[in-house]
């Protein structure tokens, strides 16, 4: 199966069946031949669910499916992928009160208003 509207290239291909009354699932890329570690299979009498691992890419999907007519599903497809992050090598520089920020006031004095800040010295008279 794929998306009605996918031009593309089948990317992954699941097979899922029953063994001893358990949903089994199984998924290979078609490209390579690569198979998929699946786990966490799951069935709530309308939906069935699993994790999906690619090893060579350490990418992980979970799987959502649900039977929509007789030759169509729904299907959802979330994934996370892992990145190692390094910290670039860090400096401290000490700013001078001129690289400061531009409105922030010298020495502790008073900030300098933007805008329009008149205030009226009584309230309008109503009658």
């Amino acid at each position: 199966m794929c998306a009605d509207d996918s031009s593309d290239y089948p990317r992954t291909e699941y097979t899922i069946s029953v063994v001893d009354e358990q949903f089994r699932v199984t998924g290979i890329d078609p490209l390579d031949g690569e198979e998929f570690m699946i786990y966490d299979v799951g069935y709530d009498g309308e939906s069935i669910r699993f994790v999906s691992l690619m090893p060579s890419t350490g990418r992980t999907g979970r799987n959502w499916m649900r039977i929509v007519e007789k030759d169509k599903i729904e299907y959802r497809f979330t994934f996370t992928e892992r990145e190692l992050w390094m910290r670039k090598p860090f400096t401290p520089k000490v700013l001078s009160s001129k690289d400061a920020e531009p409105n922030a006031p010298p020495n502790g004095g008073p900030a300098t208003q933007l805008g329009d800040s008149r205030v009226a010295e009584e309230p309008p008279s109503v009658s």
